[in-house]
């Protein structure tokens, strides 16, 4: 990111898009709040990606190239004018930028994301989508869950009616649950006879309820074969973010461990549950310093943390019940350290005097700790699902 945006006004995004032509159905569903909407505003613009303090100085950077470019032509050029002279000849990122009406754009766009048979969204879409909410929860709090399910005994739906059949059923099956879901669940054929629900601003509770309203509605409508009508059922596995997971690719390995476990005897609901950890535990490789008391700092290479603390390898020792501060490095250039208090809770040495393996609890981590958490794991590992 440059180092530095010289001093220029930037209105509102929402008015500036607005007035770019862009339809208010279309910020009220894709502008986000607070300085995501600048990265969401760009994104509407270019389709291009940029993180929300980065994007934030590109639009200072445009307003005022536009407010140039209007003072050198006599006229105004118009936003969207503006931000294709910019990300072309000043801060190059686009390099054969091509002219298309917005209609036939978004047209192009959704049939790209959109499952043929279903109508649904398909898996390209969730990758997306589910890494929006992780991100509207590392900037703002806000936690989801996701469903995923399964229809019960396809394959032998589809051996005794055929896959003509099938295809109806699964037609039948999409059907259901974009009548069930809330207008903004974002509703996924996930592959086969599989789809997932991604479920904003709800709880473990609050997506069990809906699983069951989704399994209960399966059973009210059967798939009409010839003369027939058979009824389906389906298992669903729940899981929610972030009190199962740290990243969107663990939430999706629990929501699909809660639906194995539902298939188990198929028909049901069921929550991811870990049996022997409070938390949820992410790998993570990252070198931290580690702060005692009576010590010099000791640099330490974590295994995995979680929202409860952090397993780690030492050079050194580093006895049971003492208090350390862990400190992690901040997320970007610039950004401050965060130190969190810490209690050794274990000590063993590895293996043919190897280092020493830690297992250290977190004193005190609130709801900002947590999030910061979340954003060093995804950096860590990477957006991707």
């Amino acid at each position: 990111m440059p180092e530095k945006s010289r001093e220029c006004h930037v209105p509102e995004v929402r008015e500036l898009l607005r007035q770019a032509g862009v339809p208010e159905q279309t910020l009220q569903a894709e502008l986000g709040e607070g300085d995501q909407a600048y990265a969401d505003g760009l994104h509407l613009l270019t389709r291009m990606r940029f993180e929300p303090e980065e994007s934030r100085f590109y639009w200072g950077e445009i307003i005022c190239h536009m407010e140039g470019l209007a003072l050198a032509l006599g006229r105004d050029v118009g936003l969207r004018v503006a931000v294709c002279d910019y990300f072309m000849n000043l801060h190059p990122r686009m390099r054969e930028p091509v002219i298309v009406e917005v209609r036939v754009l978004l047209q192009k766009e959704l049939g790209a994301l959109v499952d043929e048979l279903t109508g649904l969204y398909n898996r390209r879409y969730f990758n997306d989508a589910i890494q929006r909410e992780v991100e509207r929860y590392k900037r703002f709090g806000q936690r989801f869950s996701m469903i995923m399910l399964d229809v019960d005994h396809f394959k032998r739906f589809n051996d005794t009616h055929g896959h003509l059949a099938g295809d109806d059923a699964l037609c039948v099956v999409a059907g259901i649950l974009r009548d069930t879901a809330r207008n903004f669940d974002h509703v996924v054929r996930y592959g086969g006879e599989e789809f997932a629900l991604i479920l904003p601003h709800t709880d473990l509770e609050q997506a069990l309820a809906a699983a069951e309203r989704l399994r209960h509605a399966m059973q009210l409508r059967p798939v009409q074969v010839q003369d027939q009508s058979v009824i389906l059922t389906a298992s669903l596995g729940v899981a929610t973010f972030p009190e199962d997971a740290i990243n969107a690719r663990e939430l999706v390995g629990r929501a699909d461990e809660a639906l194995y476990e539902a298939k188990r005897t198929r028909n049901t609901v069921c929550a991811y549950t870990e049996k022997k950890r409070k938390f949820p535990r992410a790998p993570l490789r990252l070198k931290v310093l580690c702060n005692g008391p009576e010590q010099e700092p000791v640099a330490v290479r974590v295994l995995n943390i979680s929202f409860g603390g952090l397993l780690c390898q030492s050079p050194e020792s580093i006895l049971p019940g003492t208090r350390v501060e862990v400190v992690l490095t901040g997320e970007h250039p610039g950004a401050p350290d965060m130190r969190l208090p810490c209690r050794v809770e274990r000590l063993e040495r590895g293996p043919q005097s190897g280092p020493f393996e830690i297992a250290m609890s977190f004193e005190s981590i609130g709801e900002e700790g947590r999030r910061a958490l979340v954003r060093l794991v995804e950096l860590d590992k990477g957006a991707g699902i």
